[in-house]
């Protein structure tokens, strides 16, 4: 399998600047995550059954990421290269960067899978999962709101080209927070276990935090072309 490279980079200032704050959107995404964090205080969720509902959105995103190269017709490959040439925008680079990606991004959350399942013991945490509604449920209503808009992008005309390296990369936006918050919640940990506290909520705090800041800057620009919602390509 071929390995597939971009260059083309959005830069984090660029992404935080297109954010309009004056839009209802934007703050529905605040509000959502706050909305998080008010149900793992009042239903003690722990940071893992957090994670675990993250998680899920996640692959969710992954999947229709995946179905949304594959249904691509004109695209451009600009930036692209394989093996360090170009790549031309045919049928077999789209089903190619199609198959890269499921494989790639579904190792990535296959390892932090693995990492969430030793979570609790890392956190001093009750083995005992309790979320598992929490988990089904909010699955359940991102799989609904996304199905929607993906159908909703499907099926409306634009005179956009996509560009194939920009849909492939933008869902590994998702993984940051994950990572920083795996990597930090060890820490965080750690000093909990040293000073005898409950880091759990914190290691929440960060997660939804960094989400919420992700969220707001992937929610204002274009998934096709990594544009402002504003700007043409």
């Amino acid at each position: 399998m071929k390995e597939v490279k971009t260059k083309r980079k959005i830069s984090f200032n660029e992404l935080w600047n297109n954010i309009d704050f004056s839009k209802p959107s934007a703050w529905g995404v605040i509000g959502s995550n706050l909305a998080v964090i008010f149900f793992a205080i009042v239903d003690k969720l722990t940071a893992t059954e957090v994670m675990w509902i993250y998680w899920i959105q996640s692959v969710i995103i992954g999947v229709f990421n995946f179905f949304r190269i594959m249904m691509l017709k004109n695209f451009t490959t600009k930036g692209m290269t394989a093996n360090g040439k170009e790549v031309l925008p045919t049928k077999a680079t789209k089903i190619s960067t199609a198959i890269f990606f499921l494989f790639h991004y579904g190792f990535f959350h296959l390892v932090y899978a693995a990492f969430l399942f030793s979570f609790p013991t890392i956190l001093g945490e009750e083995k005992k999962f309790e979320g598992g509604f929490y988990l089904l449920f909010t699955g359940i209503v991102f799989l609904l709101n996304y199905g929607i808009e993906f159908y909703k992008e499907q099926t409306t005309l634009t005179d956009e080209i996509p560009n194939l390296g920009t849909v492939m990369f933008l869902p590994y936006f998702r993984v940051i927070p994950m990572h920083l918050a795996i990597i930090l919640g060890g820490f965080i940990a750690a000093a909990g276990s040293f000073f005898n506290t409950d880091t759990s909520f914190l290691i929440i705090l960060v997660l939804m935090g960094i989400k919420t800041i992700i969220d707001l800057m992937t929610h204002s620009i274009n998934v096709y072309t990594g544009l402002p919602m504003t700007q043409n390509p």
